[in-house]
């Protein structure tokens, strides 16, 4: 009994997709993944920590070996990120100087007119900085 050409697209869709549970896990690996900065510090620095480096390391090998390649590869992103969002990352110049704030400005600069920014306040009065040294 021939059904169609959608119905069978749809039942080979069905016979491809992987089980519920494999799904559910992967649905939570992108949840960690997409909201990873939130989660606790205390998760982090604990797999900052060896221990807890060599059991990432471990659940990756894990489920590239049991469930596959695409979930495993989900699970190193997850694994990574954790690690990149724990390792505080500062980029920039910081010289250090005095910090007031000021209401408004007198004359715009150049940037703030094409813009048509309107800026209210300033953070940096003063920056105080050291002769580079050999």
């Amino acid at each position: 009994m021939s059904h169609g050409g959608i119905v069978d697209s749809f039942q080979a869709l069905l016979a491809r997709l992987d089980s519920p549970a494999k799904l559910l896990y992967g649905f939570i690996l992108i949840l960690t993944i997409v909201y990873s900065p939130l989660i606790p510090k205390e998760y982090r620095t604990f797999v900052d920590s060896p221990i807890g480096r060599i059991l990432g390391l471990a659940l990756v090998y894990g489920v590239i070996e049991w469930i596959g390649w695409v979930y495993g590869l989900l699970t190193a992103m997850a694994f990574l990120l954790f690690l990149h969002a724990r390792s505080g990352i500062h980029e920039g110049f910081d010289g250090g100087g005095s910090v007031s704030e000021k209401k408004t400005i007198g004359k715009r600069w150049f940037v703030e007119k094409v813009l048509g920014e309107r800026t209210k306040k300033i953070a940096t009065d003063r920056v105080m900085t050291q002769a580079i040294t050999d």
